[in-house]
Formats: structure tokens, sequence, C-alpha cells
């Protein structure tokens, strides 16, 4: 049996591969949020809410992002990266709808709590330790939502069942989601350390670094952090992004039924004669 490969070891020889499906993601989500903040200005909605609403479409593309990490990290199966990719968004478009409008509810809320808690706590203590307990509260709905985008490109669930697992996962994988939460802040911290002492040009430079590789970075830790729960609790990995089939009907010697099975579905013989 061929030993599998370790994702931190993964994550280093296929660096490149990793990058460019990062790359991808980041500028589709950039364009789609681009094109929000355009729409915002010209129709006068000029609100950091309405420039947001670009994540929505723009999470249609985490599907292959997180597709392309999966297959990767824990499955040592170097496929193409683009047609892999893309393919991923073609089939899970419309529950990746649902989580990018799930993720933006989630954002938008806690921009607002966190925002409203920081100002009350300035003249009440309280809101400090409530300002604490909402940030761990969106960290684990975030979190959910790791569990969520992984779960649908890798199982056939409803997504009521996608969503009522994965908000069992979150304490019942506890653990690891703290493990994982420890090293994505930390990786946050850097970046945000980076940016805030480079000067001049380096700024624009570092800021566009991170936007590029950040979120292929983030979903790389939860993808392998997350993974050996996952099958634990769900199963094994079944990759609903499956191949076209051919739907050429199969010559049968009985030509005269009226029904015949093509790819295990019952259809008219069109051999009838």
């Amino acid at each position: 049996m061929k030993k599998r490969t370790k994702p931190a070891a993964v994550f280093f020889q296929k660096l490149p591969q990793l990058l460019l499906a990062g790359v991808i993601f980041s500028a589709a989500l950039a364009v789609c949020v681009g094109a929000s903040i355009g729409v915002s200005i010209l129709t006068g909605f000029n609100n950091v809410l309405v420039w947001g609403l670009g994540i929505i479409p723009g999470t249609i593309f985490y599907s292959g992002l997180v597709v392309v990490i999966r297959k990767y990290a824990i499955e040592n199966d170097y496929v193409p990266v683009v047609p892999t990719f893309f393919s991923a968004v073609k089939e899970c478009w419309k529950v990746f709808i649902l989580h990018g409008v799930i993720t933006y509810l989630i954002c938008a809320c806690a921009m607002f709590a966190f925002m409203y808690y920081f100002i009350q706590a300035q003249t009440d203590v309280t809101f400090v330790y409530i300002l604490g307990f909402y940030g761990f509260f969106t960290a684990g709905l975030m979190i959910m939502m790791f569990y969520a985008s992984l779960m649908s490109v890798t199982y056939e669930l409803r997504w009521r069942d996608i969503y009522k697992n994965s908000l069992l996962l979150i304490l019942g994988k506890i653990l690891r989601n703290l493990i994982a939460l420890v090293m994505i802040v930390a990786a946050a911290a850097i970046a945000v350390l980076v940016f805030v002492y480079a000067e001049g040009v380096w700024k624009i430079v570092v800021g566009v670094i991170v936007a590029a590789v950040y979120p292929m970075l983030i979903t790389y830790i939860e993808v392998a952090m997350v993974s050996k729960g996952l099958i634990e609790s769900v199963g094994d990995f079944v990759n609903p992004i499956k191949e076209e089939v051919d739907d050429t009907p199969i010559v049968t010697d009985n030509t005269e039924d009226d029904y015949i099975f093509v790819n295990g579905r019952m259809i008219k013989n069109p051999n009838k004669k």
C-alpha cells in the first residue's frame, strides 16, 4: 500500500500548484467584491454592507480551492489545478451560494457587534467579557463554515445535514479546531505585523501577497486539521465531483424491450424497432 505524504510535506512539495489555486480564488473574489463596490458607488448606496455583497458570488469559487487542497493535502491526488478547480465550481455552485450568504451574514453581524461592544467597553468593563465571548462565538461559526465547505465537496449530503454535522463538529472536535484556530490567528498576526512595519511601496506589495496567498494558506491549515475528524465522524471521503459519463444507450440483444438501463437509469429503448 502506498504511504501517504503528510500535509505539511505536500504543502512545500506542491506549493506552486497550491498557489495557483489560491490565486485563482483570490482573483475571482476580488472581481466579485470589486463589482459590488462599483455598483454601490454608481447607485449611491456606498456602504460597507453593500461592498461585502461580493462575498456571496465570490464564495462559489471557494469550492474549487477546497477541492484542490483536499486532493493534494489529504488524498495525495495531484490533479491538474485549473480543470479540477472549475469542475468543482460547476458542480457545487448552488450550495456554495448558500455558504456565501451565511458567511456574509456572519461577517456583517460580527463587524457591527465588535464595533458596538468595543465602544461600550470604554465605559463598562462587562462589555469586554461580552466582546471576548462574541469573538469565540464568531470563530466557532467560521470553523463551522470550513466544515460545511469541505463536506459540500466531499459527501453527497443535503444542506440541512451538512450544517447539522458542522455545528456538532465545532465542539465534537474541539481540540483540533482550537489548534487550527491558533495556527490561523498566528498566521494572520504575522501578516498584520509585516504590513504595519512595511513602508512605502512595500505596503502595497505585502497587501497584494497577503490577499493572494492567505486564503489558500488558511484553507490549507483548516483542511489539514479537520479532515481526519470529519472522516471519523461522517465517513470516508466520497467525491461528489463526478466525471462526465457517456449517455450513449447500450445496445442490447433484446431490442423489443420498451425500457433499458443506461448508467443506472431506466430510459426508453431507442433501439426498439
